[in-house]
C-alpha cells in the first residue's frame, strides 16, 4: 500500500460510533413532521427538498447568515462544522464528549448544543469518508486546503497553544475583509469564513444560537439524504443501515421524498398525523 494511502487510513482509523439519542430522534422526527404538514402543493415539497438551512434561518430571523448557506453544499458543511465546533467549545463549559457519551447514564438527555455537534461531526464524516452518499462536490479538496491553512496559521502565528487557546485564536482573527480578497480563489479553504460565521453566531442569545444551529444541521441532513442516489441507500441498508438512509426513508414516508410519492392532479400522498 502506498505511503499516502497508509496515512489517509491512519488519519481516520478511529471513528467512534454513537447511538442515536432519544432527543435527536425526537428533533429529527418533529422537524420533518412540521415540514411535511406545512406543504400543500408540489412546489412546496420541492422547496422542502431543496432546503439546505434557508428555512431555519428564515424562521429564526437570521437573514444576515444567508451567505453561509448560499454556497456549494460541501463548502457550507465545512463552514458550519468549524463554526459549530468553535461555538460549542467556547460557550458550553461541557465536561463530557458528546461523540462518546462518557459520563451519561441517560442517552435521552442530549442538549441542543450537543446534538448540534453530533450532527456536525456526522455530516463531516459522510463528506470525507462516504462522499458517494453526498451531493457531488469537491469536499475532500476543501477539507485538505482548510487543514493546510490551519497548519500554516498555527505554525506561523500561534505556537504551543492548547486546543482551547487555538480556538480562541481563531475567534480573534479579523474577518471584516472577505478572506477570498486576501488569499485569492486558488485555495479552497473555508477556515476564516468559518471563523466569521462562528463570531456572528456567538452574537445570538445562547438558546437561540443552538436552536438555530441544530435546525440548520437537520435541514442539511435532509438535503443530503434526498440527493443521495437510491443505490447507495439500498447498499447501506444491506450493511446495517446509516442514519442518512433512515432519514431518507422517513422523508419518503412523509411525502417529502421524490422517489415514492404518488400524485394525481394536485393531490399528494403523504403520511397523516393525528394529535
Amino acid at each position: 500500500m502506498a505511503a499516502s494511502k497508509v496515512k489517509n487510513l491512519w488519519d481516520f482509523i478511529f471513528i467512534p460510533s454513537i447511538k442515536v439519542s432519544c432527543k435527536l430522534k425526537e428533533l429529527l422526527f418533529e422537524e420533518l413532521k412540521t415540514k411535511s404538514k406545512s406543504a400543500r402543493h408540489t412546489a412546496d415539497f420541492k422547496e422542502l427538498r431543496d432546503c439546505k438551512g434557508e428555512r431555519a434561518l428564515q424562521q429564526e430571523e437570521c437573514y444576515h447568515l444567508r451567505w453561509s448557506i448560499d454556497k456549494e453544499f460541501d463548502e457550507s458543511i465545512l463552514l458550519w462544522h468549524i463554526a459549530t465546533d468553535l461555538c460549542f467549545h467556547t460557550h458550553g463549559g461541557i465536561n463530557q464528549n458528546p461523540d462518546t457519551g462518557h459520563g451519561r447514564n441517560n442517552n435521552c438527555s442530549h442538549s441542543d448544543h450537543e446534538i448540534s455537534l453530533i450532527l456536525s461531526n456526522y455530516m463531516l464524516y459522510l463528506l470525507i469518508m462516504k462522499p458517494y452518499m453526498m451531493p457531488a462536490g469537491i469536499g475532500k479538496i476543501r477539507f485538505k486546503d482548510t487543514c493546510a491553512e490551519a497548519k500554516i496559521f498555527f505554525r506561523a502565528e500561534k505556537k504551543g497553544l492548547t486546543e482551547s487557546e487555538a480556538r480562541e485564536a481563531l475567534l480573534d482573527v479579523e474577518t471584516e475583509v472577505d478572506p477570498v480578497e486576501v488569499k485569492g480563489d486558488r485555495s479552497k479553504s473555508v477556515l476564516f469564513d468559518a471563523c466569521r460565521l462562528a463570531k456572528e453566531l456567538n452574537l445570538l442569545v445562547e438558546d437561540e444560537r443552538w436552536r438555530l444551529i441544530s435546525r440548520v444541521w437537520v435541514e442539511k441532513l435532509g438535503y443530503a439524504a434526498i440527493n443521495c442516489k437510491t443505490y447507495y441507500h439500498a447498499k447501506q441498508l444491506s450493511q446495517g443501515g446509516e442514519l442518512l438512509t433512515h432519514i431518507w426513508l422517513l422523508m419518503a414516508h412523509m411525502g417529502i421524498g421524490e422517489q415514492y410519492r404518488v400524485e394525481a392532479g394536485h393531490a399528494v400522498a403523504k403520511l397523516a398525523f393525528t394529535n
